[in-house]
């Protein structure tokens, strides 16, 4: 799929401390049935695994996301990207750059780089994560919705304490999406953020 055309509003990452594999699949798969097509990505994260669990478990999100007409993505590994036809690959603050991804997995491939800071420059990447938003995370203070401003180089979505209450000031905001872990997996119904988005099927 073209760059250009990869502009998901959510992206649902995966934790499986929050939820266990067969959980996780089965909230995630519900999650993508209930939305628009092409309106979420299903981000592989848990880079604690084992690589082989992870990439079983890559494929699994991957027949996931297709049965439902959405994206896929993978955290950091381009390799484990290019093996599983992923769509997308998000890279830490201290991964490669943006082109050098692309070097490997094609032209083609969409790159969201996590950040920290509105102003954090975006390397080429096609989509910046800014954290955190909404809550504080990982001893880091919540920047408030106010860091999301649109910015001309990348889409900006928002991740941290974000849920169907803060979504829709997210967007407000400038965001153009928002991401999440909790609000998807702790079982909480995923009705009310798909609507906060706009993109309920």
């Amino acid at each position: 799929m073209s760059r250009a055309r990869v502009r998901p509003r959510l992206i649902a990452i995966t934790d499986l401390s929050v939820a266990p594999a067969e959980l996780l699949v089965a909230r995630l798969g519900g999650l993508v049935a209930s939305a628009a097509p092409g309106s979420v990505m299903l981000q592989l994260r848990d880079r604690a695994l084992p690589i082989r669990e992870r990439a079983l478990l890559g494929e699994r999100l991957a027949r996931v996301a297709r049965a439902s007409g959405q994206l896929f993505a993978v955290n950091d590994r381009v390799d484990l990207a290019m093996l599983l036809g992923a769509d997308a690959v998000h890279l830490g603050e201290a991964s490669m750059d943006a082109d050098a991804a692309r070097r490997l997995a094609g032209p083609e491939l969409f790159v969201s780089r996590a950040v920290h800071e509105p102003s954090a420059p975006a390397l080429g990447a096609d989509a910046l994560v800014l954290s955190p938003i909404a809550a504080p995370r990982k001893g880091r203070p919540a920047l408030g919705v106010a860091a999301l401003s649109a910015r001309s180089d990348a889409l900006v979505y928002a991740l941290g304490g974000v849920d169907a209450a803060t979504a829709r000031a997210c967007l407000d905001a400038g965001a153009t999406g928002v991401a999440v872990i909790g609000a998807v997996l702790d079982g909480r119904p995923v009705e009310p953020l798909l609507d906060a988005l706009g993109i309920r099927r």
